[in-house]
């Protein structure tokens, strides 16, 4: 049986969400490299550091000398992270972006009317 889930969508409606923090919570990071200088030289290979251009969230990879990851950690910002019962499901998220962007969609003929009546 699937485990009940509270969620931090309530009545179709984000709460507490940031719009960058829920569009990454649905489609994924927008990574782009950085080069920061405060985290020291990794034991070892070389670091690849990256850095959400939506959320300001950051990955860093220690990479070994044939290509692998040896080690990665994430930094993530304020609020971004949620406790199990407080993450929405990503079909919640979706539904949410929906409706933020539902005009631009039909403004842009990209959305069916049954659907978009719901």
């Amino acid at each position: 049986m699937p485990r009940k889930r509270t969620t931090a969508i309530v009545g179709g409606d984000r709460v507490g969400i940031d719009q960058a923090m829920l569009r990454c919570r649905t489609y994924g990071h927008a990574w782009d490299e950085f080069y920061p200088d405060n985290l020291g030289t990794p034991m070892f290979g070389w670091r690849l550091s990256l850095r959400c251009a939506r959320c300001t969230a950051e990955r860093h990879d220690t990479i070994d000398h044939i290509g692998q990851v040896g080690s990665r950690r994430y930094i993530y910002p304020q609020d971004y992270q949620m406790t199990r019962d407080e993450t929405p499901t990503r079909e919640e998220m979706r539904l949410s972006l929906f409706r933020d962007v539902r005009e631009k969609l039909a403004a842009a003929n990209a959305i069916n009317d049954e659907i978009g009546a719901a």
